[in-house]
């Protein structure tokens, strides 16, 4: 090979390098001390390798200990930024943990020692756990702010109002948490990082793999006309084909999907053929090897502060005006400007999906070919995509057959939609009053499965009062605050009479 053409063969996989640049994910968390049954709030920052490139838009975040991965949770990312919470189980074990976050382009990941006592359960992290006579430390107030950070409080009766301002030159973005400090402290392992296996990234959500399974999986590759789908119902735009690849996986590229959802999952065969196979998704989550776990040393002088952890939890749960929803990522399929609705309650109710086309929506009509009713868009020859609570049905014949009195809308799209393979001339949403496909009889071969998608971004502002609350409480989580310069902020909280631990981060 010439100088020339290495040369030129360098500047390529110097520039594809840079394009997929490897990712580091910086992760905030309210504090480091938790029960059972607690939230983890997390604030995760995608630091790119690459300035000039588009950050991921999805990291995820997992708590593990020796004995495997204990929670995790997927945090939508917005320009890099994005919040969620870990939700921990109620039978998670008592003992010291590990948390992390990285995104499917990171090559490695930093960690944070995470401790976790369960005060419903004698469970412990398998050989974690040893009992000591250690005193218990007092609860000492503590302040982590960034220079040019300027921190006040003042007690207004039975609230605490906490006010930021912002005497440096330049507007900051900050994460803020503040909580009470009941003395319990987490180990310290020092600084550690643990090595990732950099994928594909994921630039506008997270792409969902599956694996294909059942008597014909080995002929899917074979056939390319086929359409893997996966859809949620209650969510029209969550509503994704699959690519399927020669190993016969499937990749699914979403725009984020939220919550804890049922995915419907199928294959569309517009040939009409019989195809026994089946997908499933693949977990995104990784167990690293390597890691360095401290001994919980758990004291009987810790049994006060616990069990009022314990019940603080309760409290918390019960008064607390907990949550504000923060922006999500758009819907990048289906838009509101595009869409004409038909409530049905506005019209003369039809017991057909027949008559529901024929006599309300002008755009459409229903087909008879050979025995098979279909619904189609005037001036086109192939079919429409239909659903029922955002969920496509392949076969029109089982929606015909549907309860038409159980409607409570009809949206229609009247646009040109790709979806994979096939393009749509419009798109037909039917919305039952439960927004649950209930009753829908489905094809043998399609199958619902459990599905966690993206956290809820969410703020905390614990106004509630209730200054008598134990402590150990997170009173404000505030992840993403814009602050001008020579600007205030300001929080309202319960007062309370035990020390504060605050911390503010620059993003």
């Amino acid at each position: 090979m010439g100088l020339k053409r290495i040369l030129i063969l360098t500047c390529f996989l110097l520039l594809q390098a840079g394009l997929n640049a490897a990712e580091m994910v910086r992760l905030v968390t309210d504090k480091s001390v938790y029960v059972a049954g607690d939230f983890i709030w997390c604030c995760a920052v995608c630091e790119n390798g690459d300035d000039a490139g588009k950050p991921s838009a999805v990291a995820y975040v997992e708590l593990v200990s020796k004995d495997g991965i204990a929670a995790s949770a997927k945090i939508a990312l917005i320009a890099g930024k994005g919040s969620g919470v870990l939700a921990l189980p109620a039978g998670i074990p008592t003992g010291n943990y590990k948390l992390f976050a990285f995104t499917a382009l990171s090559d490695r990941a930093e960690v944070q020692d995470i401790t976790v006592f369960n005060t419903m359960s004698g469970a412990r992290v398998s050989g974690g756990v040893e009992i000591c006579e250690d005193p218990m430390p007092e609860p000492v107030p503590s302040r982590d702010l960034p220079e040019g950070i300027e921190l006040s409080m003042s007690v207004l009766g039975q609230r605490t109002e906490l006010t930021l301002r912002n005497s440096g030159n330049k507007a900051r973005v900050l994460c803020i948490s503040v909580a009470e400090d009941d003395g319990l402290r987490p180990a310290d392992c020092g600084p550690q990082s643990v090595l990732l296996v950099p994928g594909e990234k994921e630039e506008d959500g997270e792409i969902v793999r599956a694996t294909v399974y059942g008597k014909d999986a080995g002929e899917v590759v074979s056939r390319p006309w086929l359409v893997p789908v996966i859809s949620s119902p209650g969510s029209a735009a969550d509503t994704y084909t699959g690519v399927i690849s020669p190993d016969g996986t499937i990749s699914f590229r979403t725009n984020n999907i939220y919550g804890e959802r049922d995915l419907v999952c199928e294959i569309f065969d517009y040939y009409g053929e019989s195809l026994e196979c089946f997908f499933s998704p693949v977990s995104p989550f990784v167990f690293p090897e390597g890691l360095k776990f401290e001994k919980m040393r758990l004291s009987p002088s810790m049994r006060s502060a616990l069990l009022a952890r314990n019940e603080a939890l309760g409290v918390s749960v019960k008064t607390d005006t907990l949550h504000r929803f923060l922006p999500k990522r758009d819907n990048l399929l289906l838009s509101k400007e595009d869409c004409v609705q038909y409530h049905l309650d506005d019209y003369t109710r039809f017991n057909t999906i027949d008559d529901i086309i024929r006599e309300l929506i002008p755009y459409a009509r229903v087909r008879n070919v050979k025995g098979r009713k279909s619904i189609r868009f005037y001036g086109n020859k192939d079919d429409a995509l239909v659903m029922l609570d955002g969920v496509p049905v392949s076969d029109h014949r089982r929606l015909f057959a549907y309860d038409a009195l159980a409607l409570g809308d009809v949206y229609v799209y009247k646009d040109i939609y790709v979806l994979g393979k096939k393009a749509f001339c419009g798109i037909i949403n039917f919305v039952t009053t439960r927004n649950d496909m209930s009753a829908l009889a489905f094809d043998e071969h399609v199958r619902i499965l459990d599905f966690r998608g993206c956290s809820y971004p969410l703020a905390l502002n614990s106004s509630a009062l209730a200054p008598s609350a134990p402590a150990g409480r997170t009173l404000v989580w505030q992840p993403y605050v814009e602050i001008g310069k020579g600007e205030n902020v300001r929080f309202t909280m319960p007062a309370t009479s035990a020390p504060l631990i605050i911390k503010v981060k620059d993003l």
